[in-house]
């Protein structure tokens, strides 16, 4: 009897197997590098759609926000509003804080952070992206309206998404990706003593930086035209499945 409740107490090795796996680091630098970039094209294509559908506000780049603050402050006769803003510069830093603190509670290690804490975290980003979209949809937020309270509920979703994102690129292990501190990267590229070197060692950070840069154009302009040619709402459908493959890429 004992020895039958030990085998039925005792874990099937698959779960054990998916269990073990789950808790290892992030994939290959390589994988890495891709889901990085998706990351980042998810980033440019929110920012351009938002920017260009509900008003003059950033979800992912909080530095333009501070900016367009600061010229909502200064009164320069700009059709900025600071309500919006000051939403989505909370919610990042909400989205942040609560990474964080979830990271501390279950003691991600230093050397690495486990699968399922950047499939998790990119998974609810995903979800907000989703919501997003049905509310979209069902006419709850207007796309053309750029006035409204209910918008800032939009701003509040993505940006607290794309908070907690920020965490994530700066858990992966490469500093080269950073896809709302553009200018540092662009600063880094541009001193880079390999900058027009075709091989050797440092080139592959230099082509990370590259690739970052280019993967927040490519998705601001995808979200620039997807709005212009099917709507706010698609562009947020779009990021949402992004975001959904970022986080199985992530856990396989």
């Amino acid at each position: 009897m004992a020895i039958e409740e030990a085998e039925t107490c005792t874990p099937l090795p698959i779960l054990r197997r998916l269990h073990l796996h789950l808790q290892t680091a992030p994939p290959t630098p390589l994988r890495r590098e891709i889901l990085l970039t998706l990351a980042t094209i998810e980033a440019g294509l929110l920012d351009a759609s938002v920017y260009a559908s509900l008003g003059r506000v950033f979800v992912a780049n909080m530095t333009g926000n501070i900016i367009l603050l600061s010229i909502a402050i200064a009164d320069l006769q700009i059709e900025v509003d600071v309500l919006p803003i000051c939403v989505s510069l909370v919610a990042f830093f909400v989205g942040g804080l609560v990474t964080g603190l979830l990271e501390r509670w279950t003691q991600q290690h230093e050397s690495g952070h486990a699968r399922w804490f950047f499939a998790l975290i990119t998974l609810v980003d995903c979800t907000l992206n989703f919501v997003s979209t049905a509310l979209v949809f069902t006419n709850v937020v207007v796309s053309e309206q750029l006035t409204g309270n209910m918008r800032l509920i939009i701003f509040a979703l993505l940006a607290l998404g794309q908070g907690s994102q920020l965490v994530l690129t700066k858990r992966a292990g490469l500093p080269e990706f950073s896809n709302a501190v553009v200018m540092n990267i662009y600063l880094d590229l541009s001193t880079d003593r390999k900058l027009f070197h075709l091989w050797g060692d440092g080139v592959r950070s230099r082509n990370r930086r590259a690739v970052c840069l280019i993967a927040l154009l490519i998705g601001s302009l995808i979200g620039g035209e997807i709005v212009k040619f099917k709507g706010f709402g698609i562009a947020l459908v779009i990021s949402a499945v992004i975001s959904f493959v970022t986080s199985v890429g992530w856990i396989v």
